[in-house]
């Protein structure tokens, strides 16, 4: 697993236009609802759904991205995660809109 700090130095200008927070080596156990597990190699918290999209396109498909909602019902190994964790809060994340019968908005 690459250092946090280094994946974050690898994409370089590719995550300059995002508003949202780039934490490299994140703590998730501070995340998560039962306070337990390793770190997230880079940590991502959009501002909103653009900025979720335009992260989604920056970020290289050899990239794993992990996303997760609030942290409630999630457990992290010790040995943390690799790649990107996309942490979507309630905030701007907290509806679903059906819009065909094989999708949602």
């Amino acid at each position: 697993m690459m250092r946090g700090q280094d994946l974050i130095n690898k994409l370089g200008d590719k995550l300059s236009g995002l508003r949202g927070r780039i934490t490299p080596n994140a703590e998730m156990d501070k995340i998560t609802w039962f306070r337990a597990g390793g770190l997230a190699e880079a940590l991502f918290q959009p501002a909103d759904e653009e900025d979720l999209a335009a992260f989604l396109r920056a970020v290289p498909e050899e990239v794993p991205i992990t996303v997760v909602g609030v942290g409630s019902n999630l457990l992290v190994r010790d040995g943390g995660i690799p790649g990107f964790v996309v942490r979507l809060s309630a905030k701007g994340f907290g509806e679903a809109e059906v819009v065909s019968s094989i999708g949602i908005k």
